[in-house]
């Protein structure tokens, strides 16, 4: 359950450094080691998933839009939202974790970031594309 909890908070250190480059827009480096918050050393798989977005914005977010709904945009997505699924999807593609807990840490994030009703799409998105 400590481990569990401890990979939770990885995972939002990176959703919320997500959410900064987004908000900021601040162009991000492969380099970068620190997050814009409280001067956080990233571990290494922190620093491999900030690296794999940073090389892969585009491509993630064209994924991510691709698996939308219909009458969904990616501009319609609320900002944490976005953070929440890029998070997500970029551990699904740049480390070997199950899609089941990638899925359940994303869920968990959604309730603790968002509104409850988020995590419906949340989870569909993500089934769609983790594989």
């Amino acid at each position: 359950m400590k481990n569990t909890k401890q990979q939770w908070r990885k995972r939002v250190e990176v959703f919320r450094y997500l959410y900064t480059v987004m908000m900021t827009g601040e162009k991000q480096s492969p380099l970068i080691k620190k997050s814009a918050f409280e001067n956080y050393l990233f571990d290494n798989n922190q620093t491999k998933l900030i690296e794999y977005f940073a090389d892969n914005q585009k491509e993630l977010i064209k994924l991510i839009s691709d698996n939308l709904a219909k009458d969904w945009t990616w501009e319609r997505i609320p900002e944490v939202e976005k953070a929440i699924l890029l998070e997500a999807v970029t551990e699904s593609k740049a480390l070997n974790i199950d899609r089941e807990i990638i899925i359940d840490q994303a869920l968990v994030t959604t309730k603790h970031f968002s509104i409850p009703s988020s995590t419906k799409y949340i989870n569909a998105i993500l089934d769609k594309i983790i594989k």
